[in-house]
């Protein structure tokens, strides 16, 4: 972990300033004395990095720490649940749901607005976004909380300019980021850093962020609301790298139906949620606005077409997993989305599917148990992390 040696050359005072931030974040509670001990700085120095933290409100002094032995007790330091906070977006065809978390992980407020389906009307969405910030600002100056930037997940693929291309949402570039910008400045009256990301991407973050505690990585999370995707986390420490996308759109058998997207025997049309509900005469929807207990009384349902339905997906699926962990090897697999609600015995048939296409002892599969709105509270930890992470810009501002 390069992060946790102290820099010697150009860039000194801010990779040591992120060392101590980050230290303090991982051990939850630490003295200036233990963090000099823990980052191999000088005590003096460590005082002047964590004085700067404190000016900046990302950490705060929590007190005394038990004390027995000579000397003086310790004041121990702990990141700022009262700081700046992140909030994140979550846009899906019918609704958008937004969070506002703090340093510590803590969701502080959650907003939720339904939509119609938004397919191919970037300013829809944008005005249905609106309420939501918001809601999600005004809570936060009502806990007297700077908003350090705001990011957004949305199901496709986004490019370093934050513009998005979107079959779920029939976008092609939308420039997605710049539009909340704009709205963002009216609403707060200054200027917000917005962020544009893949929902797979953060749904594989959401896991490796918010998920079991003994997961390892690479890990690999499939699902999505109402198309499928995927997101590879390869390593924790860079998490802002990583292979990710949609993955509804590749074709999955030669001849098939007919794919929204237009194309034939896409991977969604076996696979996806709209099509194991349409199998049963159900019309999806994403998990907050009602979709979850459609997919809890399929897995739930000894329906013969129900039953037909989970196997044919589960193959796919499995079938699909094979090739993708010959790539990435990961050593876990989460079904995550809409498919989550599917639960255990979706996610073994999966590994059964898996395990035959696989030599040797394929990655275990389970099923998240995260909430609906995993993506949004994944999008606001991308803001707080890069404060920890990264705190020489905040503090200068």
């Amino acid at each position: 972990m390069d992060w946790a040696i102290p820099a010697r050359q150009d860039g000194q005072h801010a990779h040591n300033l992120a060392l101590v931030a980050r230290l303090i974040a991982r051990h939850s509670a630490a003295s200036r004395a233990e963090l000099a001990q823990r980052s191999a700085l000088t005590k003096t120095t460590v005082t002047q990095l964590v004085g700067e933290l404190l000016d900046a409100g990302l950490v705060r002094e929590l007190g005394t720490a038990r004390h027995t032995g000579p000397g003086r007790p310790a004041t121990e330091l702990a990141l700022n649940a009262f700081g700046p906070v992140g909030v994140g977006l979550q846009i899906e065809a019918d609704h958008v749901a937004g969070c506002v978390l703090d340093l510590t992980g803590r969701v502080r407020d959650r907003a939720l607005r339904r939509i119609d389906d938004a397919h191919g009307d970037p300013a829809s969405v944008v005005k249905a976004a609106e309420p939501v910030l918001r809601r999600l600002l005004a809570s936060a100056v009502d806990q007297d909380a700077v908003v350090a930037g705001v990011a957004v997940g949305v199901p496709g693929r986004v490019d370093a300019a934050g513009r998005v291309l979107s079959v779920e949402l029939g976008w092609q570039r939308v420039p997605l980021a710049d539009l909340l910008s704009r709205r963002l400045e009216s609403l707060s009256g200054g200027a917000i850093p917005v962020a544009a990301h893949d929902a797979s991407r953060l749904a594989a973050l959401a896991e490796w962020w918010f998920g079991p505690a003994d997961a390892a990585t690479p890990l690999l999370a499939i699902g999505g609301e109402l198309s499928l995707g995927v997101g590879v986390v390869e390593d924790g420490e860079r998490w802002e790298s990583g292979p990710s996308g949609p993955l509804g759109h590749v074709r999955h058998r030669r001849q098939g139906e007919v794919c929204r997207c237009g194309a034939r025997g896409c991977l969604d049309t076996v696979a996806g949620p709209r099509a194991v509900l349409r199998a049963v005469g159900e019309r999806a929807a994403s998990r907050l606005p009602g979709g979850d207990g459609q997919m809890r009384s399929l897995a739930r349902s000894e329906a013969p077409e129900a039953r037909t339905a989970l196997r044919r997906a589960a193959a796919a699926l499995g079938d699909t997993l094979a090739g993708l962990s010959v790539l990435y090897d990961p050593m876990r697999i989460v079904v995550c989305g809409q498919l989550a609600a599917l639960g255990t015995e979706f996610a073994d048939q999966v590994a059964d599917e898996l395990g035959r296409r696989l030599p040797g002892d394929p990655p275990p599969v389970s099923v998240s148990g995260l909430t609906g709105d995993a993506v949004a509270v994944a999008a606001a930890a991308t803001v707080t992390r890069r404060l920890v992470e990264n705190p020489a810009r905040w503090v200068a501002s």
